[in-house]
């Protein structure tokens, strides 16, 4: 259900010029007890670094495990290596949210997970001997969508195995696919702990480019269209001109039952941003649940937050409530798809409309949706 609340989005930015200098183009938020310098610091070295840091791991196991398919394509290593990729692809929708700076210059998020992947120009890049990957042509497919198909198009183990050993060619494409995956986000992993890192950390305002900027713009726009639109608008059809199902759109469709899994490991990515860690653990870290409390008792404040906190609930609920296989489901039970996509809207609206107002932070990307 979406939350009917006090949207602050031209009042509070108001508001927010009157009694808080943090709303100023100056970012220099004194009466405001929240300290900007270390959530940047917290979300960069704890959260980001860490992040892409079990990204480049999980990718280069998961090369490893397609590279053991050439020497061994067994029932086993199969399903070992269907694992390995599971495993990388939930691991992706935690580093996903981080699309600027260095992923974006990369165009990380294009390159790993561009779906749905196109599995005729696959067939023919197996053979091509001369396989480039990393060019306009190749974005979709290549990346996790790409090992996807050549894992799971076929259900059985056994029969993928035997493609495999019949076809060397299969399992050494994996390979390559596997390889470029795990290169790009080890580049990405590596710039964040060079010098970007610490230009991060060091801005500190609300201005335009400011981390802060970048931080909440990326994790709008990749809750947006990635989790909201991408995962579930477009396959339920509610996203379609016509509102007709395309369950050929949903994530990892291969695998069929791994859909609603990916997408809620987004839901739990985007809960553990917006708190900082994880609401059970012991000592809190500093998050934007802090920083609009730090705005004070109003509805802009500590009220959006209450607001927030009950639809994140609602929206992770709601999204456990959908089925697997998700491409059956969105056909079989459109309205539920539906209803769990409104549930996702509304933190659309809280997040991008009324937080970004009450931070005074400009939203510096388009949609085609509305909000």
């Amino acid at each position: 259900m979406t939350l009917n609340h006090f949207k602050p989005s031209l009042f509070t930015g108001l508001l927010c010029l009157v009694l808080f200098s943090g709303c100023d183009p100056d970012g220099t938020d004194s009466e405001i007890d929240f300290d900007r310098s270390a959530y940047l610091q917290h979300l960069g070295d704890e959260i980001i670094v860490s992040e892409y840091a079990q990204m480049v791991d999980l990718s280069m196991e998961l090369h490893l495990a397609c590279e053991q398919l050439i020497s061994d394509p067994s029932e086993s290593q199969v399903v070992l290596t269907r694992e390995q990729l599971k495993l990388a692809y939930l691991q992706w929708q935690r580093v996903a949210f981080f699309d600027f700076g260095p992923a974006s210059n990369r165009a990380l998020s294009q390159t790993v997970n561009s779906f749905p992947t196109d599995g005729n120009k696959i067939e023919l890049a197996i053979l091509n001997e001369n396989w480039t990957p990393g060019t306009p042509t190749t974005l979709d497919n290549i990346g996790l969508p790409a090992l996807d198909y050549l894992l799971n198009f076929n259900e059985s183990a056994v029969e993928t195995a035997q493609e495999m050993a019949d076809n060397p060619l299969r399992a050494a494409h994996a390979s390559r696919v596997a390889e470029y995956l795990t290169s790009e986000v080890s580049s990405v992993h590596t710039a964040w702990n060079g010098a970007y890192l610490d230009a991060f950390k060091a801005s500190d305002g609300v201005e335009m480019g400011s981390s802060m900027g970048e931080v909440l713009n990326a994790f709008n726009r990749v809750f947006e269209g990635d989790v909201r639109k991408n995962k579930l608008g477009l396959p339920s059809g509610i996203s379609t001109f016509t509102q007709t199902p395309r369950p050929d759109l949903v994530e990892a469709p291969y695998a069929a039952v791994w859909s609603i899994d990916l997408m809620y490991e987004a839901m739990v990515m985007a809960d553990l941003i917006y708190h900082g860690n994880a609401k059970t653990a012991d000592n809190a870290a500093l998050g934007l649940d802090d920083y609009l409390n730090a705005l004070g008792d109003f509805e802009y404040g500590s009220g959006l937050n209450n607001d927030i906190e009950t639809q994140l609930d609602i929206a992770m609920e709601s999204v456990l409530s959908l089925q697997d296989p998700l491409a059956l489901y969105v056909t079989t039970n459109q309205q539920e798809s539906f209803d769990v996509y409104a549930d996702l809207q509304a933190l659309v609206v809280l997040w991008k409309v009324d937080m970004m107002s009450s931070l005074g932070i400009l939203i510096t990307y388009q949609d085609n949706d509305g909000d």
